[in-house]
């Protein structure tokens, strides 16, 4: 399997991941009528850090998205910055002097060659 598609894998399974934590820490504990039993099942785990991280705070799973879209944003214009500051400007391109003797000498042999 090449790099490119573990590196595709890992995507797909990191999304779905994503997905599922959101679902179940937004949807189903803080949902309107079926949370109860979501959140007593989390509350009766007894493992601190296994109840915090399958009973997280809402306000944690709405501000991370945020910070994470805000820091992307950034890089891509650190990255944007980087590339125009490193990347050598174009050379400009001469100006050509036509040779008017040349010039008139292919009007000439075009005009032959339609005779």
């Amino acid at each position: 399997m090449g790099k490119e598609k573990i590196i595709g894998a890992l995507l797909i399974i990191i999304a779905a991941l994503a997905a599922i934590y959101y679902t179940w820490g937004l949807v189903l504990l803080q949902g309107p009528w079926w949370n109860a039993p979501f959140q007593q099942w989390v509350q009766g785990i007894q493992d601190p850090l296994l109840r915090s991280i399958l009973g997280p705070d809402p306000m944690f799973l709405i501000i991370l998205p945020i910070l994470l879209a805000v820091l992307l944003i950034c890089v891509i214009g650190i990255w944007i910055g980087y590339t125009m500051l490193t990347t050598p400007a174009p050379e400009p391109l001469e100006d050509f002097d036509f040779d008017e003797e040349a010039v008139e000498e292919d009007k000439k042999e075009e005009e032959e060659k339609k005779e």
